[in-house]
């Protein structure tokens, strides 16, 4: 099945060739939840070529048309010629869809007659609203609230931010254009942020009560919140009561600070997705007040422009807390080498002339990505080191404690350190405030073993595949996908695999299985023993229900 999409739709940056046929193509854009027509729909009509997976060859354009569904959600397209055709659409507050045939080989519309009667299903967008008010029920306005997805990304758990909304003066906020999922709802604090003024003209919020963050459902980490869930068309609701208690200021100065840059504070208590805080900063002087805050521990966290960092504990009992003095360290660069043990294979021949890169063609060039993870941090640091430019940095870390994955093309890694720690062993970095690591040296040998073969299992999930657990220091599971054939079974072979022992499982639904954590593998059952050796192929056939 081709998917065919465009990258921008909007209809003055599309380029339609206007050559002219006897043929034409109408239908109906409709709502996949209730059937009803949707109105002012944009449609896509695209030709694509029988051998490109939907560029046309050549300097010539794409054959690309659009047009607006109606008021009872028609279109139609004229004067076309003879081919296959692609047909999309899409509207604020649906999902884009595509025109899908009877054919389950494939979704294009082929033209050689005249096409009638044709749907294209959108699926409606959802949303979250919900009101917050405190123990008498008084509706608390102001309030920043956060929504996050727990995702998995590439095996690892990972928190994803969709942005925060303000409360009005009814408590009331909303999140919409939600795909259907899972979301996690958290009222944050008093919304302001920092702040920054010059000589006494700073804010005065005076307020003296305030609320501990939560999530809805009452648990204070994400891992005892209560998911709301989205589905398609729907609004589903999330109210919040909030205890409001007295609240205390918390003063000090910043120390290292550079004048007149923006800075945000937040104050970690437990460190799960702490929000911003409101404070008032003296731009020239780096003197802070930092107002809303209950009695309790936390470390008082300051960034500056994502180029310095500084941590203090904080107590804040029954009283304002005065005197603080926040260091700002800066943020460090963390660097490494590539080394290559070994010649270069030569870059085998193109299996076909449709594809330039031939399967085994990237050892003549090996790479590795290096990344970086927090466990609160869903974004990534990354640095990439290839054979010709060995070295590698990533900028701009602050200090704390990181998982190191290592992501090698073309080869595999035999060793991974910096400076005593062995990140095969230990795939962590620890990174002092103000003070580079010891450099990440990796060792790559050219190469590897192979393995292929074929998985047949009863699951209908589209991302089945493979998982290679090594019984040795490596750098992880190695996650093989694979295609599926006309009787349901799944073809697999992956490349460039350190030789050692394996165990092999079949995953229902890799997108979402967590095969990097430990504690998920070692509850792992019923795999099939595999050894992989250098420059051989190993070949396996699996049967059974998926794990």
């Amino acid at each position: 099945m081709r998917t065919v999409w465009l990258s921008i739709l909007a209809p003055l940056a599309l380029a339609a060739l206007t050559s002219q046929g006897d043929y034409s193509v109408a239908g109906t854009v409709k709502n996949s939840i209730t059937g009803e027509p949707i109105k002012g729909a944009m449609v896509v009509l695209i030709r694509v070529s029988e051998n490109d997976m939907g560029i046309r060859p050549g300097p010539e354009p794409a054959d690309i048309r659009t047009v607006m569904a109606g008021s009872s959600g028609e279109f139609s397209f004229t004067g076309l010629t003879k081919g296959q055709y692609a047909l999309n659409a899409q509207k604020p507050g649906f999902v884009p869809g595509q025109y899908v045939s009877e054919d389950p080989e494939t979704d294009m519309v082929d033209v050689p007659s005249s096409e009638g009667g044709l749907a294209i299903k959108l699926t409606p967008l959802g949303a979250i609203e919900g009101t917050i008010a405190n123990q008498y029920g008084d509706p608390l306005r102001n309030v920043s609230v956060a929504l996050f997805e727990n995702n998995i990304s590439d095996g690892a758990r990972t928190i994803t931010s969709h942005g925060t909304r303000v409360t009005n003066d009814l408590g009331q906020f909303r999140f919409w254009d939600l795909q259907p999922g899972k979301y996690f709802v958290k009222a944050m604090n008093r919304a302001g942020g920092t702040y920054t003024f010059a000589g006494t003209n700073s804010i005065r919020y005076d307020s003296w009560e305030g609320f501990r963050p939560v999530y809805f459902g009452g648990g204070t980490d994400i891992e005892a919140a209560t998911p709301v869930a989205v589905e398609a068309g729907t609004q589903a609701r999330a109210d919040f009561k909030l205890p409001v208690e007295a609240t205390y200021k918390i003063r000090g100065t910043l120390e290292n600070y550079t004048p007149d840059q923006t800075v945000t504070f937040e104050l970690l208590e437990g460190g799960d997705n702490p929000g911003d805080c409101r404070v008032s900063l003296n731009g020239s002087t780096g003197r802070f007040v930092i107002d809303d805050v209950p009695a309790g521990q936390y470390t008082l966290r300051a960034t500056q422009q994502h180029v310095s960092r500084g941590d203090v504990p904080v107590t804040v009992n029954g009283g304002d807390t005065n005197g603080v003095s926040l260091g700002l360290a800066p943020a460090v660069s963390v660097s490494g080498t590539l080394h290559i043990d070994g010649p270069l294979p030569e870059i085998a021949a193109p299996r076909s002339t449709q594809w330039a890169t031939p399967f085994r063609g990237a050892g003549a060039n090996p790479f590795c990505q290096v990344t970086l993870q927090t466990a609160n941090e869903s974004f990534l640091l990354m640095g990439t080191a290839h054979a010709r430019q060995a070295e590698f940095t990533i900028p701009n870390v602050f200090p704390g404690r990181y998982t190191v994955r290592l992501n090698c093309n073309g080869g595999y890694v035999v060793s991974a350190v910096s400076g005593s720690s062995d990140l095969l062993a230990e795939p962590v970095l620890t990174v002092p405030s103000g003070v580079a690591p010891p450099p990440i040296e990796l060792v790559m040998k050219p190469g590897g073993g192979a393995i292929r073969g074929k998985l047949t299992v009863s699951s209908s999930s589209n991302s089945r595949a493979l998982l290679l657990v090594p019984a040795f220091r490596s750098t992880g599971p190695v996650l093989v996908g694979g295609m599926e054939d006309d009787n349901g079974t799944l073809g697999f072979r992956g490349e460039y695999l350190a030789p050692g022992d394996y165990v092999a499982y079949t995953l229902a639904d890799a997108a979402n299985f967590e095969y990097r954590n430990p504690a998920v593998l070692r509850n792992l059952t019923g795999g099939t023993s595999v050894r992989i050796e250098d420059n051989k192929t190993t070949e396996i056939a699996l049967t059974g229900e998926v794990k």
